[in-house]
């Protein structure tokens, strides 16, 4: 991680202290979000003298190796090497969790949209099943502005909002799942107390994303990457928010220490802006200066999002002191240095 993500996520009002002599699992260690977890907490382990102790869980021990090199070496580190959809099996304290895991890209909902589903319900199961065992203090799940469903009203979508989904469609195996899991956080605590809070994400990205998984600004940035120009196969018309990964982690750990047991809408409301707006400044933003922004009128072959998407009302976060600090422009050009 960048110090400069690092300053960002530290520039947070968050008791460090919190984490002191606590053990505390990462699942989904090796993804965007999960990495970032995890080097922040090694990073307040080291500054602030927290002796608590990080586990990753991971599938695969060579990516890794390859994410977190001399970090694995650090004795306050250790992984789990297996499946989310297999039993947590850890032999010692849990006080808390971040659940991160589970496929996330349009292109896995297109391809292995029953893997999909059961990566999300099993996983949360299991984490849910670990944490009732082990008396964890709280856990902390990743969920999705999605399981809102279809927003038709004109103002920004409030955390007691829902709108409708059409669950007769393969691509609902992402949202869907999303919205039973956040039944089960609701269930686990009303029948185990086991306590939960999380977040609503919304088009979050940074260095570490992956640029062929079937979102728009990834392909975007692929195209300027390349010198190619960027296709637009609509008018450009629907508004997106983008937050920058290490805004989003300063959020996450802002709400694991106050947020109530709910799960908060977190997206940069100031970096609302359109695709075609969104197209133009990542076309500006190409190396070599030769990508231009085409409309074509033939259906794109990608999974976009079949409805519109709600603009999510993010006041409640605020109210415990998150801002985001990067705004769309410096967010783009960082993630696609990241890639040169």
């Amino acid at each position: 991680m960048e110090k400069r993500d690092l300053d960002i996520i530290l520039n947070s009002p968050v008791n460090w202290r919190m984490y002191q002599d606590k053990t505390i699992l990462v699942t989904g260690a090796t993804g965007r979000l999960g990495r970032y977890i995890v080097e922040t907490l090694v990073d307040v382990d080291l500054r602030y003298n927290l002796n608590l102790r990080v586990v990753g869980l991971a599938r695969s021990k060579e990516k890794s190796q390859m994410v977190f090199g001399n970090l694995l070496e650090f004795p306050n580190v250790s992984f789990l090497y297996q499946d989310v959809n297999t039993p947590i099996d850890f032999d010692s304290d849990i006080h808390f969790i971040f659940h991160t895991a589970g496929p996330a890209a349009p292109r896995d909902f297109k391809e292995n949209a029953v893997e999909t589903l059961w990566a999300h319900v099993n996983g949360t199961h299991n984490v849910l099943e670990c944490a009732k065992t082990h008396h964890t203090e709280r856990v902390f799940y990743i969920s999705t502005v999605e399981t809102y469903g279809e927003w038709k009203e004109e103002r920004n979508i409030t955390e007691e909002d829902m709108g409708p989904l059409r669950n007769l469609n393969a691509r609902a195996c992402y949202p869907e799942a999303k919205r039973l899991c956040e039944t089960m956080l609701a269930s686990y605590k009303e029948e185990y107390n086991v306590d939960f809070c999380g977040v609503h994400f919304s088009h979050t990205l940074g260095p570490g994303i992956v640029l062929d998984d079937g979102r728009a600004f990834a392909e975007f940035l692929q195209n300027a990457l390349r010198g190619e120009d960027i296709v637009l196969h609509s008018d450009g018309s629907a508004m997106r928010t983008y937050t920058y990964v290490a805004d989003a982690m300063n959020a996450v750990f802002l709400i694991m220490e106050r947020g109530e047991s709910i799960l908060y809408n977190v997206g940069a409301e100031e970096n609302l802006i359109s695709i075609r707006d969104l197209a133009h400044l990542i076309a500006n933003l190409s190396p070599s200066e030769k990508t231009q922004v085409k409309f074509s009128e033939e259906a794109s072959k990608m999974p976009y999002l079949p409805f519109k998407l709600a603009i999510m009302d993010t006041s409640k976060v605020r109210d415990l002191g998150w801002r985001p600090q990067v705004d769309n422009e410096h967010m783009f050009k960082w993630t696609l240095e990241s890639f040169l």
